[in-house]
């Protein structure tokens, strides 16, 4: 596990997305449902992801969050349907990796906010980048590595 957090500039990135409010405990299946849409969307266009999807929690409430799936693409791309087109912000960021099963993500946040009490202010919503899912194939949960292998970063705009 690293346990270093490090300041990143960062340039915005295009994405393609999905976003919704919904009950927490509809995460993991709400989350399948918009990688698989982004996936045919990918698809079906012909268009390479940029790199790996990421999930950005934009409200994280008692039982709902409002929470968006996507995948950085190189052009724009126009959305259909719950997809839309958009962008991860550009500028400073504060930036944790995280290895292992998401069970001990709380590790990476805890980093994150530890060093934002130290140094600086929240810019806006976190969000995961999942290096072990590759959106250039059908996303397979049996086809995924072990969640021991799994590498998260976190990434925490700052003003």
């Amino acid at each position: 596990m690293m346990t270093n957090v490090q300041v990143e500039e960062r340039t915005p990135q295009q994405v393609i997305s999905v976003r919704k409010t919904i009950p927490i405990a509809d995460l993991p299946k709400e989350q399948g449902d918009s990688l698989h849409r982004l996936w045919r969307l990918l698809r079906d266009r012909g268009v390479t992801p940029a790199g790996p999807p990421f999930v950005r929690y934009h409200t994280f409430g008692d039982t709902h969050t409002d929470v968006e799936t996507g995948v950085p693409v190189d052009a724009e791309i126009a959305g259909e349907g719950p997809v839309t087109a958009g962008e991860l912000p550009g500028g400073r960021a504060v930036v944790t990796e995280h290895l292992g099963g998401h069970d001990r993500l709380g590790e990476a946040y805890r980093r994150i906010e530890e060093w934002l009490a130290a140094n600086g202010e929240a810019g806006g919503p976190a969000w995961e980048v999942y290096h072990w899912i590759d959106l250039t194939r059908e996303p397979d949960i049996p086809s995924w590595p072990a969640p021991d292998d799994w590498r998260t970063d976190l990434v925490q705009p700052i003003k």
